[in-house]
């Protein structure tokens, strides 16, 4: 059997396809052709249906083709170039699509990097936003808590009950506060709860002292002498002994007349508060301590100073409606 050209046209039909025209043609079976070949009958198969890649390689099946082609008395040539192509076109395509499979991958990498970054960006913010929140309430807290503390002035009256007044509350508010208070109780201030002392209205002629300081001064005992009380008319009257006025040593006596009302608050140089409250238009008072004596004042303009039997001028020292004194520094 001689070699024969292929006919026009032949490049374009697939190579296994014209073996196995050819194969049945010369009346041949597979099992034939595998025989002249020395190949098995399924390699054989895979060549007439185009299964090239289950076989051993491109070389050896181009080789397959030409033997082949060969006793079938076909061009080899010409279908080892069309197997050539057939490859090649296929190689083509298998690299297309690795192509597009590379791409695709480089966009499935670049998108997750892109998703972890801005998922990153987003805790650092929400990181940055709670510190700020955190510092403001700390702050906020710290604020609140000196407020409490320093803000803040407990001021006992004179009948055991606390008035709780701030730092920054004007005087004249503290003062309308006693002012109401006092007059829907119906009753004075500055007094013990146990005795009341007169107003000066009532008794002009007999000086008001609150009773921690009458309890501060040395007390005489009043002698009576019955057969006086039998001898006088009238009113009898009994006086007590002339008390003594001597100060000792780093003590000093501070007597306020009031001419309108005016709160007010002395404290000794311990510290201690020796009065606090609210004294009325026309009353009088005598405070002793240890020197210096802090007066604070809520009405200054209607309060006279006498310390230590000296007038004082403290017009200096007033603020608004209020001052705040030392008096023998």
């Amino acid at each position: 059997m001689s070699d024969a050209p292929l006919a026009p046209g032949a490049q374009s039909i697939a190579v296994g396809h014209i073996l196995r025209e050819a194969r049945l043609a010369a009346g041949w079976t597979v099992s034939d052709v595998a025989k002249k070949l020395n190949l098995t009958a399924n390699a054989v198969e895979f060549i007439e249906s185009d299964q090239f890649d289950r076989l051993p390689g491109t070389t050896f099946t181009r080789g397959y083709i030409r033997s082949y082609a060969k006793i079938l008395g076909l061009d080899a040539t010409q279908l080892a170039k069309q197997f050539d192509q057939h490859v090649n076109s296929n190689n083509a395509m298998q690299s297309v699509v690795q192509s597009i499979d590379h791409v695709g991958e480089a966009r499935r990498i670049s998108r997750g990097m892109l998703q972890f970054s801005l998922f990153v960006v987003f805790l650092i913010v929400l990181s940055v936003a709670y510190y700020i929140w955190q510092s403001f309430n700390s702050v906020d807290a710290n604020d609140s808590g000196q407020s409490a503390v320093f803000d803040r002035v407990e001021v006992e009256r004179a009948d055991g009950s606390v008035h709780i007044q701030t730092l920054d509350e004007p005087e004249d508010q503290a003062l309308a506060f006693v002012l109401e208070e006092n007059q829907s109780v119906g009753q004075g201030v500055l007094l013990e709860p146990e005795t009341a002392e007169p107003r000066a209205a009532d008794a002009p002629n007999t000086p008001v002292l609150p009773a921690t300081i009458a309890a501060a001064a040395p007390v005489t005992p009043l002698i009576v002498d019955p057969s006086a009380r039998q001898s006088e008319s009238g009113d009898n009257a009994v006086k007590p002994a002339q008390e003594n006025t001597a100060l000792d040593v780093g003590i000093g006596a501070v007597q306020l007349n009031f001419v309108n009302d005016c709160w007010l608050r002395i404290v000794d140089a311990d510290g201690k508060e020796l009065m606090s409250g609210l004294k009325r238009a026309g009353e009088q008072l005598s405070v002793t301590g240890k020197a210096p004596l802090d007066v604070h004042l809520g009405y200054a303009t209607g309060v006279s100073i006498i310390y230590n039997g000296e007038p004082v001028d403290f017009s200096s020292a007033i603020r608004g409606a209020t001052a705040r004194i030392k008096l023998g520094q």
